[in-house]
Formats: C-alpha cells, structure tokens, sequence
C-alpha cells in the first residue's frame, strides 16, 4: 500500500494533520508544513547572493575609477565641490578617514559599504514585509506566493542604480526602510528610543541627501494624520515625522550657510528641471525611461484603486512618502536619472509584492482604502 501524507489544517504560520472527514476542513486542502527557520535562510542566502553579487560588480567598476574617486572626496573635504554634491560629506569624510587609518583606498571601500548598506536594506525590508498581519495570517501556499513577489520585486530597482551611478543611493534605501520600520513597523523600540533614533538617522541621511529626511518626516505627519497608525499612536508618529523634519533641514542650513556658505550650483544647471524633463525635444527623450522606472509602483496603486485591494497603515506610509519624493524628483531633477528614486523604489518593494499577492489571490476588500 502506498503511503499517503494526510491532510493538514493551518494554524498561524504552521500546517497540522487533520483527519479524514474533519468538519472544519472539508476540502482536505493539502497544504506543505510552512517552517519559519527554513523560510529565513533562504533569504539569508537570496539577501547574501544579491549583495555579494553588487560588491562584486561595483568593485570591479571601480578598479579604474581610483583619481576620480580620488578627487571626488579630496573635493568635498576640502569644501572646492559645486552645489548640491559639496552638502554631502558623508560618505567622502568617511572613505578619507579609512584611507587615513588604514591605507584602504577609496575604490576598495567604497563598494564594501555601499554593499554593506544594501544587505542591511534588504534585510529590513524582509522585517517589514515578514510582520505584516496579511503575510503573517496567509496561508502556506499564499506566503509562497507573496514572498517569491518580494524577493522579484527588491530585484526591480537594481539595474537602474548603475547608469549616473551615486554613493549614496542604498545608504538612503537603508535609512528609508530603517524610519519605516520604527515609525510604523511592529517594532518594540519604546517611543523615547525611537526618537532619538530618528534624530541621529535623519542627521546621518542629511549628511548624504538632505531633502530625503525632510519629504520622509512630511510624509510621517502627513500618515499621522489621515490614516490609523500603528503600533504607534498619532501623537507619536506626529512627533517622529517632525523630529525628522527638523533634523533633515536644521542640518541642510548648517552645510549651507555656516559649513559651506561658498558652495554654488553651477552656472549651466538650472535648479529646477521640469521644462528639461517634459521637453520632447531634448535628446534623450527622458519619459519613457521615466514611465519604464514607475511602471511597478503604478501598477501596484492601480490595483489598489480599481480592485479596492485592502492595505495596511504600513504601506500606506510606504506610498505617502514615494508619492511625495516624486513631484521631487520631476522638479528638481532629471527624471531620466532613476537613481535618485531608486531608495524608493526599493522600500516599496514589500508593499508591492503584498499587493500583487492580494491581486492574484482575490484578495479585494469592500472598500476604498486611500
């Protein structure tokens, strides 16, 4: 006689045995023993192959790039760097003190942390994605689903980093996924820990891009709000979201007026580039690239909309804050350099493969949710 698995019942993240004829399961669904310790190794390993695979790439694009890295961080040390790269002394401080310390170069060091960042931002972006009541309560074969579209979907952004390519793009990934995770994350990080958390973050991330620690805390008040936050109450996530606010511009005013109060845009960039980013004229023709870039997102705000897909307050802070940074973006500069969007991009990675996975699996919900 040939042996037979018996059917199984779910009960949280896990599968059990049910016996035949079993009221509460008359279809005696199949279902596979879902294992949380499997399941985390698995990204370890997929988180692990995709940022070794960056370093790998990104240090043998810089093994020529050595006087240009060079006399980028000697630029920015020594405050000689046009607006708005001179602001951001993050990373050149950095990279000058490890090749002080340690006789690293720039090229060798500057790919490690990049791609330390990039592993710490995948890494989050799984902490949000796995606390999800949706992904925590689905069933085995629906987290199969929902979890092979976030790992396809932490995947889209990557190539569009290389071309223009900038240092602080997953640094600004990680600080993105690291205040989502705080603010509306199912965190246990006590609300006077999370501000001074969310101080010294955006005080860091606005030594690399001011604007994004500003749009982000906007965005956290805006959440606030308009929507039920949790864990946290409104009055907490109110107060996170300005501290970051505060801390983003307190510090974009320090670099310009005291630190570098020389620095200037140069004479042939225009401050704002929308009439560039809309001119059909302009060669390249930037809107394709741009549309090509948004095409996930889109999508995924589409299915919201049209299918009335329910969302947690999480991804609704997730799209606040890429909603806000992309009239940003098309304003003030070239929409054609995805780049600047890509940390976005990558923290809605979770949102999108929760709502695609909602979409597949008939998941609509009754209402309009946004």
């Amino acid at each position: 006689m040939l042996c037979q698995t018996p059917p199984t019942a779910k009960v949280g993240w896990y599968a059990k045995p049910v016996e035949q004829g079993d009221p509460d399961n008359p279809e005696l669904r199949m279902e596979v023993p879902l294992r949380p310790s499997r399941e985390i190794l698995v990204v370890a390993i997929f988180v692990l192959f995709t940022s070794l695979s960056f370093f790998l790439i990104q240090y043998d694009r810089m093994r020529t790039q050595g006087p240009a890295l060079d006399a980028w961080v000697g630029g920015v040390v020594h405050g000689i760097v046009p607006a708005p790269i001179q602001y951001r002394i993050a990373l050149p401080f950095l990279l000058r003190s490890i090749q002080m310390h340690t006789h690293i170069s720039v090229r060798q060091s500057l790919p490690f942390i990049e791609s330390v960042a990039y592993l710490l931002a995948l890494s989050l972006m799984y902490a949000i994605f796995r606390s999800s009541p949706r992904v925590e309560e689905a069933r085995p074969a629906q987290r199969f689903v929902m979890l092979g579209l976030f790992l396809a979907a932490t995947q889209f952004p990557i190539l569009w980093i290389f071309p223009w390519d900038r240092p602080e793009t997953q640094p600004t990934a990680l600080y993105l996924t690291a205040l989502v995770l705080l603010v509306a994350g199912r965190s246990k990080t006590g609300f006077g820990p999370a501000c001074l958390w969310a101080v010294a973050l955006s005080l860091t991330q606005a030594l690399l891009r001011a604007d994004v620690p500003i749009i982000a805390g906007v965005a956290v008040v805006l959440a606030a709000a308009i929507s039920t936050p949790s864990p946290r109450t409104r009055l907490q996530m109110a107060a996170l979201g300005l501290l970051c606010v505060l801390a983003g511009g307190a510090t974009q005013l320090y670099l310009q007026r005291v630190a570098y109060p020389a620095a200037a845009y140069p004479a042939d960039t225009p401050r704002f580039q929308l009439l560039t980013n809309l001119n059909p004229i302009h060669p390249p023709f930037h809107i394709p690239i741009f549309l090509t870039a948004l095409l996930p997102l889109a999508f995924s705000v589409i299915l919201i909309r049209v299918h009335r897909l329910p969302i947690e307050p999480v991804d609704k802070l997730v799209l606040l804050v890429c909603g806000l940074y992309l009239p940003v973006w098309v304003v003030t500069g070239l929409v054609v350099e995805v780049r600047i969007y890509v940390p976005f991009l990558f923290l809605a990675s979770p949102t999108i493969a929760k709502v695609w996975g909602a979409y597949l699996l008939g998941d609509g919900g009754g209402s309009r949710v946004l």
